[in-house]
């Protein structure tokens, strides 16, 4: 009878490379004219918004925008604080080698720096440096044998691969909109000056066809209040929301991983029904990326042979990723921010913007480590005379881990950090003690290589065991295992097994003396 094989298929998403590179965002910027001269800056913040990318030969193209926010101060104003907006476009290349056209991609942009001085009164220049790194992925398939049969000696060897097989990724974008009121006792709103927020993940769900998401938008408002001094005021919000993201393939059960970001924040002041100017609306678009996979689990044949047969078999090797573990904690730091010498002491702070950034990861024994800095930009009004407004930057090291089962030196990790809350209180006219909330998601993974079957053929020609003597006596070398044993010797790993009384067949060490038999069978 003829050898009969079945066949299965692998669908293996590989990461082809991955690159970064530098981009340089330059521009001037000009005071709108219905704002007043520039004093001096007090905060300029960055926001990134890629507008699309695209795999090409050998590098990934990144098209984006940088969205400024700037607060200054104006002595030819009235208020302590005035803001304005501006824009930025960029285009980079990413080199990753081997990336070809269609072939999925990640891209991750960060603001590493943002560097401005005043031109003039009405026209300030920023410099903007952009972090990108991609990775381009693609998708191989390969039939492979699961299954051989026909000769009845036949040995098999099998194995049950693990690998992460990525379902499918997609992007969605959904608007929050809420209204606010501001306390009886505090004084109508003039201008906002400023509305901060980002998305923080409360949980998720992967359903058919989708991913469903829900969480919070968190809102820091400045405002400058209508009143005698034009006081400064800050408000802070929470906004719930609920979103899915189609992702074809995508079931119950299944794995997910997924990106929020708030972008475009619009705010508009409106008259409550006294005819006061306390009610302030924010609309605020979220855009979620979500991944979703699944752990695909299939048996192969890895290696097959016939004692009293020859067999040609043709082998490939299989890379592949297979996740070790994951995890996700909180961290909160603490510090306590010095004022600068030479600055104005403290009446009041308004504002602490924080944002993290991973200097080092590296892994020990189920542990993930990352190192880096939280940069905090402070705004505040000094206790001078005019009680004007100002600022400062502090960087702040921390140090956390996440535990994850299994994780090893030299694995390949994914690290994602975000704020989810920050809190500071005013020591003294010198000092403020912050505390900020980081949280932190580790997924570890392992690059594995197995050679498998894809072919295998029967020959004519028959194993000539004659010369073989009657009784062999192998001693294990380094490496072996008893199927290498059996097959180098046109035996089987039951025959060991039974002639050695071997109780683990498992555990064969180096020295170990095997005895084979030869064997005879008789057809009558």
């Amino acid at each position: 009878m003829a050898v009969e094989l079945m066949r299965d298929l692998l669908k293996i998403d590989q990461v082809i490379g991955e690159g970064d590179t530098q981009a340089l965002v330059e521009g001037e910027i000009l005071v709108p004219d219905v704002k007043p001269d520039i004093s001096r800056i007090l905060s300029v913040d960055g926001n990134i918004n890629i507008t699309g990318k695209e795999a090409v030969a050998d590098k990934i193209v990144v098209d984006g925008v940088v969205n400024f926010k700037i607060l200054y101060a104006s002595e030819a104003g009235d208020y302590p604080i005035y803001s304005m907006n501006a824009s930025a476009g960029f285009s980079q290349k990413i080199d990753i080698p081997e990336t070809q056209p269609n072939m999925d991609m990640d891209v991750v942009a960060e603001i590493e720096h943002i560097d401005f001085s005043v031109i003039n009164e009405r026209k300030i220049s920023i410099k903007t440096v952009l972090n990108l790194t991609g990775k381009s992925i693609a998708t191989s398939k390969m039939e492979v044998l699961r299954g051989v049969e026909g000769l009845e000696d036949l040995q098999i060897l099998k194995n049950t691969v693990y690998y992460n097989d990525r379902i499918g990724n997609n992007h969605s974008e959904t608007i929050v909109r809420e209204n606010f009121e501001i306390d009886e006792n505090m004084p109508e709103i003039a201008e906002i000056l400023k509305c901060d927020a980002f998305a923080v993940e409360k949980e998720k769900q992967v359903t058919d066809g989708k991913v469903i998401v829900g969480g919070v938008v968190k809102v820091n408002t400045l405002y400058v209040a209508d009143d005698d001094r034009n006081s400064l005021f800050l408000l802070k919000h929470e906004i719930p929301f609920t979103h899915f993201v189609e992702v074809t393939g995508a079931m119950k059960d299944m794995d997910s991983k997924v990106k929020l970001k708030v972008d475009e924040v619009y705010t508009d002041v409106k008259e409550n029904i006294d005819g006061d100017r306390k009610i302030f609306e924010v609309e605020a678009m979220v855009k979620i990326d979500a991944i979703v996979n699944d752990i695909e689990e299939k048996e192969v044949v890895v290696d097959a042979y016939s004692p009293s047969k020859k067999l040609k078999i043709d082998k490939k090797k299989v890379v592949f990723n297979q996740t070790v573990g994951k995890n996700a904690s909180n961290m909160v730091v603490k510090e306590m921010l010095d004022l600068p010498s030479n600055y104005p002491e403290i009446f009041k702070v308004f504002s602490i913007n924080t944002n993290p950034i991973i200097t080092e990861v590296s892994m020990v024994e189920d542990k993930n480590i990352i190192e880096g800095i939280i940069e905090a930009d402070v705004l505040y009004i000094s206790q001078d005379k005019d009680q004007s407004a100002h600022s400062f930057r502090q960087e702040i090291p921390f140090r956390h881990f996440v535990e994850v089962d299994g994780a090893r030196e030299g694995m390949q990790t994914e690290v994602d950090i975000h704020i989810n809350d920050v809190d500071y209180s005013l020591i003294n006219p010198e000092q403020i003690e912050l505390k900020v909330n980081i949280g932190a998601s580790c997924i570890v993974s392992k690059k594995l290589e197995i050679d498998v079957l894809v072919d295998a053929e029967e020959l004519d020609e028959m194993v000539d065991l004659s010369k073989r003597p009657s009784i062999t006596i192998y001693y294990v070398q380094p490496g072996d295992t008893l199927w290498k044993i059996a097959k180098r010797y046109h035996t089987t790993v039951d025959d060991l097994i039974k002639t050695n009384n071997i109780e683990n067949p498992e555990r064969i060490i180096p020295g170990d003396q095997i005895i084979i038999q030869k064997t005879f069978k008789y057809k009558i």
